[in-house]
């Protein structure tokens, strides 16, 4: 059997302006229509630089895409045909507008959009969903027992990029700062942080560098959503490393392949 149906791969994309503002939207020319997501064409009109995120998505990521595809093909298996569909306008339907294969998506995207909310209020020192504290809880006693709160939610610009950091930690047990981004995820990883949130973390921390005695460490905290309470945390003092070795030619390939080589500020 052949098929013309083709599964959606547009992804949204951040920007930044050069001062670190964010460049998420642009109004519509007709001003009536209000907002719409930027795009790498506005971008280039303003100068602004991509994110960490949006840079990433040259990479290949095997267990994402199989998850994918296996959502798909339960999507298409468990989604009742109408009568007089063809096969193509059925698949058509479900994978694009009905769009079933993302539900599972949006409820993890939820979930875990939540929790990081209800983290980075709590740490702040702000209200924060208390029905949430199952997860919340063990990670504020990881904060305090690493180290005190330089900033929370902070975009940092580099070379050619920008993007918003989780955390800073001053910590004196370590001796250290400690550049944190917090993932929520229904599997832990179990040896070691995924190699895109090294490579994540590695860009944050690059446009800062170590400078004096305050030498910066990265660290991916992973965050349970199917078992409150349970995560485990990673952390990288190669970062440098990973950053020359891993980012910068992910960075040069993202601008070549674009045509697009904005500067810094």
């Amino acid at each position: 059997m052949t098929t013309n149906a083709r599964t959606n791969t547009d992804q949204p994309s951040h920007y930044y302006l050069k001062d670190g503002t964010p460049f998420y939207e642009v109004p519509y020319a007709d001003p009536k229509k209000g907002m719409r997501r930027s795009t790498l064409a506005d971008a280039r009109k303003v100068g602004a630089l991509p994110s960490v995120t949006t840079i990433m998505r040259v990479l290949d990521k095997p267990a994402l895409n199989d998850w994918k595809v296996e959502q798909g093909v339960l999507a298409v298996m468990t989604t009742p045909q109408k009568p007089g569909e063809t096969t193509d306008q059925f698949i058509h339907r479900v994978l694009h507008v009905d769009r079933i294969q993302d539900e599972e998506a949006r409820k993890a995207r939820d979930t875990g959009t939540q929790i990081h909310e209800a983290l980075d209020n709590a740490i702040s020192g702000k209200d924060w969903d208390k029905s949430l504290s199952a997860f919340v809880e063990p990670i504020l006693k990881w904060r305090m027992d690493t180290g005190n709160v330089v900033w929370t939610e902070k975009i940092l610009v580099g070379d050619g990029y920008a993007g918003r950091a989780d955390l800073m930690l001053d910590s004196e047990l370590l001796n250290c700062l400690v550049l944190t981004d917090f993932k929520t995820t229904s599997k832990l990883p179990d040896k070691d942080s995924w190699p895109e949130h090294k490579l994540q973390t590695a860009a944050y921390a690059q446009t800062i560098g170590n400078t004096g005695d305050n030498r910066i460490v990265t660290c991916n905290v992973y965050i349970s959503t199917k078992t409150p309470g349970d995560f485990v945390v990673f952390a990288q003092t190669d970062w440098q490393e990973t950053y020359a070795c891993g980012f910068k030619p992910i960075l040069d390939f993202w601008q070549w392949s674009n045509k697009y080589h904005p500067t810094p500020p």
